[in-house]
């Protein structure tokens, strides 16, 4: 009767060989859908037959998209699925919200042949992040954790921002475009920047919550990645100074952002795990063999 119990609990513990092979999908998506708009985007908007303008706007939607697929690619190598719930709960926000903005760009007619791939992965990985939360629900979270103090006002800023620079881009690019020099052309990546904003947006809310300390690591690193890249990247914009106040914006609080991930990482690797929590996921392991 014990070992039964035993097994079940080590079930919603660990990631099975076949659940990270559902994860490299959208982890290689991230990291595709990341690095080429961010870095080459004028080859990414030729190759998904899009304008070939406002290439800010695609860098954003990179960064912002690049921070799930660099997390994601590190999560598969973990045994334990509480380090990978935040983020598969980021995708499945992301996710959700992209299917809006694919439905609303082929209602804009303003949808190439790479919107329908894109709602099709999308599709794709509302089902897979679904059925990795679901059944890994009921996970043990011995080593609970609530933030306080300035980490929670932090919070609550970052995803206040994530959540307006999330919801603005995505259901009101009418009034967002004409505050900068964008063209209104770039409107469906401008959405997916939005839907890749409130997967982050939702893992601050998550935060807030409570986790377990083992969640933190992944969770920071998938924030640095993000901040640090859009914050980076937005330097020669700003000099630069042909793009209205949206630099001056994501520079500061992008590299503000960034500081705060890495000391929160930093904690989360000095922080020693209780022995009896360090131990559970080796017992549970050994229970399923």
């Amino acid at each position: 009767m014990n070992t039964t119990s035993t097994t079940v609990v080590s079930t919603k513990a660990l990631l099975s060989g076949w659940e990270r092979a559902l994860l490299l999908l959208p982890a290689l998506a991230g990291l595709f859908f990341g690095f080429a708009p961010l870095f080459f985007p004028v080859m990414f908007a030729n190759l998904i037959q899009f304008p070939a303008e406002s290439l800010y706007v695609y860098q954003l939607a990179g960064a912002a998209t690049l921070g799930y697929g660099v997390t994601l690619c590190i999560g598969l190598f973990q045994k334990a699925w509480l380090p990978l719930r935040l983020p598969v709960a980021g995708v499945l926000v992301f996710n959700l919200a992209s299917l809006y903005a694919c439905a609303a760009s082929i209602y804009d007619h303003q949808a190439p042949f790479s919107v329908f791939v894109v709602l099709c992965t999308s599709v794709l990985f509302v089902v897979i992040t679904s059925l990795l939360l679901i059944r890994h629900r009921s996970a043990p979270r011995p080593d609970f954790y609530r933030p306080s103090g300035l980490l929670r006002v932090g919070l609550i800023i970052g995803g206040l921002s994530a959540a307006i620079f999330g919801l603005v881009p995505l259901v009101l690019p009418g009034p967002f475009f004409p505050l900068f020099p964008f063209q209104m052309g770039v409107t469906g990546i401008a959405r997916q920047a939005g839907a890749a904003c409130l997967g982050y947006a939702a893992l601050s809310l998550l935060v807030q919550q409570g986790i377990d300390r083992r969640e933190i690591p992944l969770s920071a690193i998938m924030a640095a990645v993000f901040n640090g890249c859009s914050g980076l990247m937005s330097i020669p914009y700003l000099l630069a100074g042909k793009i209205f106040l949206l630099p001056w914006i994501i520079v500061p609080v992008g590299l503000a952002a960034l500081v705060i991930s890495l000391f929160i990482l930093r904690s989360a690797f000095l922080y020693k795990v209780p022995a009896q929590v360090a131990a559970a996921p080796a017992e549970q392991l050994h229970s399923l063999t």
